[in-house]
Formats: C-alpha cells, sequence, structure tokens
C-alpha cells in the first residue's frame, strides 16, 4: 500500500495547476479577440449592425412610416398630445409633432428620409362608453378616444416621392 502512494504528493501538482489557470485565461481572451472580429467584420460586410430600415420601394417606406406612427400612438406615447407636449425626440410644428427617420432601398447604400406627422385632430367618445352631458364628453384617460392624422412623406431616388395619409383612433 506504501509503495503505491510514493512518490505522488501534492505538493508536485501545485506549479501544474497555476500553469493551467494561466494559459485557461489566455485561450479565454484569444477566444473572446476571435468572435469579436467575427462579429466585426459580419456587421460591416452585411450592414446589419446599422439602424436603418431597408425597403424596397418608397412607396414601402412611407407605409412603414405610419406603421411606426401607430406603434408610437399605441405604446402611448402621444397621449399628452392634447397639451400641444410632444414626446422628446419629435418636434413641434402647430398643434403636430414631425419627425425623421433614416431608410435605405435594397441594392442601394445611401440613405434617404421619412417625415412622419403626427396630428391630433379631434375626440370622439369610444363605443360602448357613457356621454355625459349634451353636447359634452370628458375625454377618456390614457388616450382613448382620441383620432391622429398620420402623414407620412418619403423622398427616393432620382427626386422620387410618396405619401401616405391614415387616421387612426386609440
Amino acid at each position: 500500500m506504501e509503495a503505491c502512494g510514493r512518490g505522488h504528493t501534492s505538493e508536485k501538482y501545485k506549479k501544474v495547476r497555476g500553469v493551467a489557470l494561466i494559459s485557461v485565461l489566455v485561450m479565454g481572451i484569444m477566444i473572446a479577440l476571435v468572435i469579436g472580429g467575427l462579429y466585426y467584420i459580419l456587421t460591416r460586410t452585411t450592414l446589419t449592425g446599422e439602424r436603418v430600415r431597408v425597403y424596397t420601394s418608397t412607396r414601402e417606406a412611407a407605409v412603414g412610416g405610419v406603421n411606426y406612427a401607430v406603434l408610437q400612438i399605441k405604446s402611448g406615447l402621444f397621449d399628452t398630445m392634447d397639451q400641444l407636449e410632444c414626446p422628446t425626440g419629435w418636434n413641434t410644428v402647430g398643434n403636430c409633432c414631425t419627425t425623421n427617420l433614416n431608410y435605405r432601398l435594397s441594392g442601394t447604400t445611401q440613405n434617404f428620409t421619412n417625415q412622419i406627422t403626427i396630428c391630433l385632430r379631434g375626440y370622439i367618445s369610444p363605443p360602448g362608453d357613457v356621454v355625459s352631458g349634451v353636447a359634452y364628453s370628458r375625454p377618456q384617460t390614457g388616450g382613448r378616444g382620441y383620432i391622429y392624422s398620420i402623414i407620412s412623406e418619403v423622398d427616393g431616388p432620382q427626386g422620387s416621392k410618396s405619401r401616405v395619409e391614415a387616421v387612426w383612433m386609440r
């Protein structure tokens, strides 16, 4: 029994454990650099790292602008518009809020602009709500019953333009 255990002490392997720790750390750093390099190459060659939407036509880009505006309205971003306040990132023009989004057409590298305008046009009691008074109905909380007009104007290549108008009731 004693003969099998001779020469095998824990002191022999202390130096080996230190080398293993350093080699694992070095390998981890090398793998992180390789993954970072691959990510950089992929985002630069396929342009997936940019936040610019790609459409096939200016008409599709204009419809995408209206869909973006509807999502913003549904999220409650424009609930304070009855006090003529636009959310941050939106410009106030009269009683409307405007912003510009960049987009690109497939097959091109040039960015174009999509100007989105949202205006609060009125209020109507939502279906199923009780109307209080003859000529007066108080607006609901959370923007229910607000009527918005949405205009999406797109500039495209070679002077082309597209415009989509929509009305949205929340």
